[in-house]
């Protein structure tokens, strides 16, 4: 066996003849010696102490036994070590087996072998970058445990309790070996990083530790049973690192798995807890008030529970244990509070944000599904109504018309009775004539009509006065259906916006502490943030959101901010674009710094108003979005000067509002329209130009509301994106036209209001003319290209006084992202 694990590559064979003098292939030792080794490097004498600590954890837990004969952590182990440990996990092989010898023997010593050898052989062909291992092994082990089971039993006479106990055992070793493979984990990557555990990490290890004080057994020293003292220690080091809770809850932990292993009294879970929870209050009084308490707390429980174990043995146990924690190294206690996260101050700081974060989350869980539900009414509604309410309208006015008209005639009976099928249709018919041409006379009656009726000129004056008000209620019916419509995916867009939130809220221990500190290094640096907040994603990296005071054109986001933010995560965070994005009059800069963007977008502005004025109507904005994305906004207000102004100002204030809130594009714009038409039904109106640009992918989805085409350059080659339909705030329900394409580093996008296209004076076309000075300016900066298209503009009307509308290029180059160390 140990010629298994030294540093030496194995040949199981040799050829020979033509083959013998070929060169040897060293590739199997360079791929190990990247791997972590049991033995000293070089020497190869000798275990390391992962080596011993497997070792003796697999010896344990094959000792392990559940319910008097189930051995289901042996098997467990073997799968979670060799995983996580690779060849190195090897050792808990022979360990396991060992243990199951002391414990077992006959047929169950060969099941658990088999079980535990068939769990090696298939663990070691699972791929390495196999997908979601967590499910996988515990499957593996779960298949293994069953075939070889059932196989023996099959061979004897078993009874159905026995089939059922292999089930059941498969079924503990399937769970014990997600939770080992998670304890293993993250105690590796603990020993690699210095980082803490979490919560769930803590709970496996917890169980881990469970399972080895299980291993323990019957094992005694005299009167002293390793079991207790183990137990004891136990939980000693969590009331020292944790309190009185932690040290309760270690106690319940170690009472019930060794508890679940022998027969024994459930009145130890209760003591060892009690033991716990009076250590856990001496804490403050140290190691000494921490053993004082574990020590009075299993004398108080020994002396009134007759089926505890003597007092004599209760003492040994709790005194060795007490000795043992006294003299535990105050570093190694140290580790322990660091590795746990449970040092008083951010135990305390953790746990109340916790409890606010736990009920916000629920409260906004509650709001969520309120909006949904209020959705999900106006929907309902919607579907429902269809053309009810008109055909109800449409009988009610013929109805009206009968007891206005003809209630009194002597022909009531013959025409609304035996006639009723023919008086309804040519009353049908006279309606279908008003809404084509207005209004009816009695000479527009049928002949049958008119030689049946004797009051056809009552009858036309009733059915035109009556219409009217049909034809008004049909189509203010019409309108609130078509509201209904609109308010409901405007309440389900926000109920899927506060839905997503908790998940955003779900930050782990280091964003909680990553932001005060940096908030502390930046005002060290002189930036004041008005906000700031990490939002950490999967894989370490995280996106960091801060407000602050405009640095006037400093570049303090670049020279200053950006750096400093990269050192304190340790990973290269920069902006969607170089370019400075506050505008004049801003009161705050917004940045959002986004770790290893693939791209990165130069932007260049040109605009100017009517006639040379200073206030134009076009307005534009960029929006950094979550998720690396940019949104580029550009928009034209009806007319010109202060009102055009405000109108296209607010639609890009509410825009962009709408969508750092996480409202996608569509329904964003058409709350934005409804908006609109509410507040200045039918006198006012701006167009949208929006564009957002995924950083990482460069996937750019455009939408055009009543805005002139986009320009896409490649190269010298210009595609145009383009689409028809009607500026927000016209109607209340418009068609969203929305386009995607994917750019490339060195695509130029142009936005141009109407204005700039509206100059041209020439005998092209206005979007050939553009497109072909495009083509001839396509080496040029995006600023440099921005005001060169507008001046080209401004001359071809005449000059800038001449200008027919307020004109705006907004120009937009993707470029790869540099390389950061």
């Amino acid at each position: 066996m140990e010629h298994l694990f030294e540093n030496i590559d194995i040949y199981p064979y040799r050829r020979t003849g033509k083959e013998q003098n070929k060169k040897r292939v060293e590739k199997p030792a360079r791929n190990l010696s990247k791997r972590p080794r049991f033995f000293k490097t070089g020497t190869g004498e000798g275990f390391t102490p992962v080596a011993l600590a497997i070792g003796a954890a697999g010896i344990l837990l094959g000792r392990a036994v559940l319910l008097g004969d189930l051995i289901p952590f042996a098997a467990s182990f073997v799968a979670a070590s060799i995983r996580v440990f690779g060849r190195n996990g090897i050792l808990s092989i022979p360990a396991v087996l060992l243990g199951l010898a002391t414990v077992s023997q006959g047929p169950a010593l060969a099941g658990g072998g088999l079980t535990v050898l068939g769990t090696w052989l298939l663990t070691s062909v699972v791929p390495g970058d196999v997908k979601r291992p967590w499910l996988v092994l515990p499957a593996l082990v779960f298949a293994v445990t069953v075939i070889v089971r059932t196989t023996l039993l099959a061979f004897s006479t078993a009874s159905t309790y026995l089939y059922f106990a292999v089930l059941f055992e498969a079924i503990f070793a399937a769970l014990l070996t997600g939770v080992m493979h998670y304890a293993l984990s993250a105690l590796k990557k603990k020993a690699g990083s210095g980082r803490r555990l979490t919560g769930e990490e803590i709970f496996c290890a917890a169980m881990l530790l469970g399972g080895l004080v299980a291993g323990t057994g019957d094992l005694k020293l005299g009167l002293m049973s390793f079991k207790g003292v183990l137990s004891g220690l136990t939980i000693l080091l969590a009331a020292m690192v944790g309190g009185t809770g932690a040290g309760a809850a270690a106690g319940a932990v170690v009472g019930i798995i060794p508890g679940l292993a022998y027969v024994v009294a459930p009145a130890v879970v209760g003591a060892y807890s009690f033991a716990g929870l009076l250590a856990g209050l001496g804490k403050n009084f140290g190691k000494a008030g921490v053993a004082t308490g574990f020590v009075l707390g299993n004398i108080i429980l020994s002396v009134y529970l007759t089926d505890y174990t003597s007092l004599v043995t209760v003492l040994a146990e709790s005194g060795i244990a007490a000795l043992l924690f006294l003299l535990f190294p105050a570093t190694a206690m140290e580790k322990l509070k660091t590795t746990l996260g449970i040092s008083e101050q951010s135990r305390l700081y953790h746990q109340e944000g916790s409890q606010l974060k736990e009920m916000f989350k629920e409260r906004i869980k509650n709001w969520s599904r309120v909006f949904y539900e209020l959705s999900r009414s106006f929907e309902q509604v919607s579907s429902t109504v269809g053309h009810t309410p008109q055909e109800q309208s449409l009988q009610k006015l013929l109805r009206l018309t009968g007891e206005k008209v003809c209630s009194d005639c002597t022909f009531h009976r013959t025409c609304w009775e035996r006639d009723f099928y023919k008086t309804y249709q040519g009353l049908v018919d006279l309606i279908a004539h008003i809404e084509i041409y207005g209004k009816i006379s009695p000479d527009n009656f049928s002949a049958e009509l008119k030689k049946r009726c004797s009051r056809t000129k009552e009858l036309a004056i009733t059915l035109n006065c009556l219409y009217e008000s049909y034809h008004l209620n049909r189509y203010w019916s019409q309108r609130l259906l078509e509201s209904r419509g609109i308010v409901s995916e405007q309440l389900k867009g926000i109920a899927g916006v506060m839905a997503s939130l908790p998940g955003e809220l779900e930050l782990d221990l280091d964003a909680g502490e990553i932001a005060p500190l940096m908030r502390r290094r930046l005002k060290e640096a002189g930036i004041q943030p008005e906000r700031l907040s990490f939002v950490p994603r999967e894989g370490g990296a995280g996106e960091v959101v801060l407000v602050h005071a405009p640095c006037g054109g400093m570049m303090k986001c670049a020279n200053v901010i950006g750096p400093l933010l990269s050192s304190l995560l340790e990973q290269p965070v920069t902006k969607a674009t170089p370019a400075c994005l506050a505008q004049e009059g801003d009161t705050v800069c917004t940045l959002r710094f986004y770790p290893d963007l693939k791209c990165r977008l130069a932007l260049g502005v040109a605009l100017s108003g009517k006639n040379g004025s200073l206030i134009s109507g076009d307005s534009y904005a960029f929006f950094n979005l979550k998720g690396g994305r940019l949104a580029l906004v550009l928009s034209d207000g009806m007319g010109v000067g202060p009102r055009a102004a405000l109108e296209s100002g607010i639609t890009i204030s509410l825009l962009g509002n709408l969508l750092e809130s996480g409202f996608g594009q569509d329904l964003a714009i058409k709350t934005v329209n409804s908006i609109l038409a509410l507040r200045s039904p039918g006198d006012s109106f701006a167009t949208v130009d929006l564009a957002v640009i995924n950083m990482y992918t460069g996937q750019t989805d455009f939408v055009k509301i009543g805005a002139e085409p986009t320009f896409l350059l490649r190269g010298r080659e210009v595609d145009m994106i383009k689409a028809s339909s009607l500026p927000v705030g016209i109607v209340e329900d418009i068609e969203v036209a929305s386009m995607s394409k994917k750019l490339q580093p060195g695509d130029v996008l142009v936005m141009v209001t109407d204005g700039v296209l509206d100059a041209y004076r020439g005998p092209e076309e206005r979007e050939d003319w553009l497109a072909g000075v495009l083509e001839d300016v396509a080496h040029m900066a995006p600023q440099q290209m921005a005001e060169l298209i507008l001046k080209l503009a401004h001359t071809s009307a005449g000059g800038t006084a001449r200008a027919p509308d307020d004109m705006t290029v907004l120009v937009a180059r993707l470029e790869t992202a540099p390389k950061r160390d």
